[in-house]
């Protein structure tokens, strides 16, 4: 019996990050995840990065960690997945925002990656998922999309076989017991790794997805790759009895499951929570007061920047230029860190919460100066009326900080 396994890590930081942080955690970890596959070239992951923190590699001087990645990916030893590039929470957008996101995410990994950015799967920001994402993702031309274990619906648990979506999406659980053993420094060493990997008590091969922050080896946990990343990729290949595989490799490998509708979800929704129908509880949470005044302030925002959009065929190049602005704002400002931050369970910060509420308001204020001045009065009176909710909005969140 072999277990097969893939780690699937995903690493970001939010469009506001400051650059200490940037620097520090590239030091800590991405630098020397490049370093460790390179001198382990049997080893392979699976590796979601969004489009904003590859740029901010690009802007803070780290383009050998861009290229390191690069490199890895057209040697085999990391799968690149697709996703949303300013990581929100895409079952809270319209459908036309998810859009825009992946479409974002891929140009921009594709500008720095080059070819080497071919990826078959999509990773949803914290695996945030509900019915109203599964078609976008499968419009874009993806193959199989992952998710928290909490969201699979099926008959039993996936092992042996592949689950698929109605509209014909893979669908690829993990397994969030053992994850979130791996990402807590509870399983940290190999043997204890291994045993920890063979807990069906069966003679048939099967696999495990692992998933979690790839910030997790070097910057959460210190010791992790020293201690257990490195003799871990030491050991598999003397190994059988577990080995190491991208996702789409071990999609690849095992047959088509049954078909079923995935619950919404995200990698940190518990089962009270389920049970509470509150499904995105660290993003949106109705009984916590700013959650419901940062989801109206941003549905403000979305709504005034596509107004404007409406008419950038009249507008001159100043106006065309606030409309940029407006439309970049909004795209850094919808990420789902602020309202992680207020979240308050137990992680708060004032700061990270006014950081994207600031991103959302420029981009609001810059819609509203890109309006020609021959749009009809009503609109204007729209216009009015919903920076005036948005500013009552965002009194409340201030007041409550």
């Amino acid at each position: 019996m072999t277990v097969h396994f893939a780690f699937l890590l995903h690493i970001y930081q939010p469009p506001v990050q400051i650059a200490p942080v940037i620097r520090s955690i590239t030091s800590e970890c991405y630098r020397p995840l490049v370093d460790v596959l390179k001198t382990h070239p049997d080893a392979r992951i699976t590796l979601n990065i969004n489009g904003t923190l590859t740029e901010q590699l690009n802007d803070y001087g780290f383009s050998d960690v861009i290229d390191g990645f690069a490199f890895l990916a057209s040697a085999g030893q990391i799968e690149f997945t697709g996703s949303a590039k300013y990581h929100p929470l895409l079952p809270l957008l319209p459908e036309p925002e998810i859009t825009r996101q992946i479409e974002l995410n891929n140009q921009t990994n594709q500008q720095f990656f080059g070819e080497a950015f071919k990826p078959r799967g999509f990773f949803p920001p914290e695996m945030a998922v509900s019915e109203d994402v599964f078609d976008p993702i499968k419009r874009a031309g993806f193959e199989w999309v992952a998710m928290s274990g909490i969201a699979s619906t099926a008959s039993s648990w996936p092992t042996t076989n592949v689950c698929q979506h109605p509209n014909g999406l893979k669908l690829v659980f993990r397994d969030d017991l053992v994850s979130v053993d791996c990402a807590f420094d509870r399983v940290n060493d190999i043997e204890a790794f291994a045993n920890r990997l063979k807990w069906k008590n069966t003679d048939d091969d099967y696999y495990i997805i692992l998933a979690m922050d790839g910030e997790t080896f070097g910057h959460h946990i210190k010791h992790a790759f020293k201690d257990f990343l490195i003799p871990l990729f030491d050991a598999l290949p003397r190994r059988d009895d577990i080995q190491m595989h991208s996702v789409s490799e071990i999609i690849d490998m095992f047959p088509a499951g049954e078909v079923q509708v995935p619950r919404a979800s995200t990698w940190s929704t518990m089962t009270y929570d389920i049970q509470r129908d509150i499904p995105f509880p660290l993003w949106f949470d109705p009984n916590n007061a700013i959650h419901v005044e940062q989801y109206k302030f941003m549905m403000y925002g979305i709504v005034l920047v596509n107004l404007a959009q409406k008419y950038v065929e009249g507008m001159d190049g100043e106006r065309k230029a606030e409309f940029d602005n407006a439309r970049n704002f909004l795209d850094r400002g919808i990420h789902s860190c602020q309202t992680w931050w207020a979240s308050k369970r137990p992680w708060y910060s004032p700061d990270m919460i006014l950081r994207g509420l600031n991103e959302i308001l420029m981009g609001s204020i810059n819609a509203k100066r890109s309006f020609p001045e021959n749009v009809p009065e009503d609109l204007k009176d729209a216009t009015t009326l919903i920076l005036d909710a948005m500013l009552v909005s965002q009194n409340k969140i201030i007041l409550s900080l």
